[in-house]
């Protein structure tokens, strides 16, 4: 995609206020939580489609549901909770992430979305399971400490969720970053953690044994798409690399 502009829009299947609602971001990251725990909240809770997110930066590896073919990142809203959740079962390209985690919070802020949650993996030497929390400004480090949610000092972070609080620190938004410790690829003992502290953030009593309960098929279906898509990305490359350039 050398010289080609980055196309990001999201793109609403209706129009609708969303001011004082929250978000919900499950992008792919470290061990998977966040995409797990977006998928059990859509499955779990009354949620509806929304949207969709289209991109030129997407792999050309689209998932098949009932003989349609399913947009990457899809919006979901509950109008009842106040709740937005994006779900992505493609990891976006680190040289891209700039572009898309700027789209996603400028549309944040057109729609008066009052607060954001990203959801991701940490890994600590600790073996203790345990929840992390970065907030984006002063507002949203208020917020993890009323959940009893501990700040990480002083690391790093990365991915879209790392650079969606940087664009949100200087915004008029709550944000925060959950990160829960991680052991392995798939970690569903991390995604459940996850989802004990939204409970809580949000008074909702949903289960966790569900998901753990189902934590091997999904962890298969999840791992074998991952790894399908990666195989065809490096086959259309490999494609690309070998085709001669036209003469003229």
């Amino acid at each position: 995609m050398a010289g080609e502009f980055v196309r990001v829009n999201i793109v609403e299947f209706e129009k609708k206020s969303l001011k004082g609602y929250t978000l919900i971001e499950g992008f792919p990251g470290l061990g998977l939580v966040g995409t797990i725990c977006a998928k059990h909240f859509i499955e779990k809770l009354d949620f509806k489609k929304y949207g969709y997110i289209q991109s030129n930066i997407f792999v050309p590896v689209i998932r098949i549901r009932e003989g349609k073919p399913v947009y990457p990142s899809r919006i979901f809203v509950n109008d009842k909770l106040k709740l937005i959740v994006i779900i992505s079962e493609q990891v976006i390209p680190a040289q891209f992430i700039d572009d898309f985690a700027r789209a996603i919070v400028e549309w944040v802020c057109k729609k008066g979305i009052k607060r954001v949650i990203s959801l991701s993996g940490i890994q600590v030497e600790d073996s203790e399971q345990k929840i992390y929390g970065m907030g984006a400004n002063d507002n949203s480090i208020r917020i993890l400490k009323k959940y009893n949610i501990e700040p990480i000092a002083e690391g790093i972070t990365t991915g879209i969720s790392a650079l969606m609080m940087l664009e949100l620190k200087c915004e008029n938004v709550e944000a925060i970053s959950l990160l829960s410790t991680v052991k392995i690829a798939a970690d569903y003992k991390a995604a459940a953690e996850l989802i004990k502290k939204l409970n809580e953030i949000f008074n909702l009593k949903l289960g966790v044994e569900p998901l753990l309960a189902e934590a091997k098929k999904t962890e298969e279906e999840i791992t074998s798409y991952m790894q399908k898509m990666k195989e065809t990305q490096e086959s259309i490359s490999r494609i690309e690399e070998s085709t001669p350039a036209p003469t003229t």
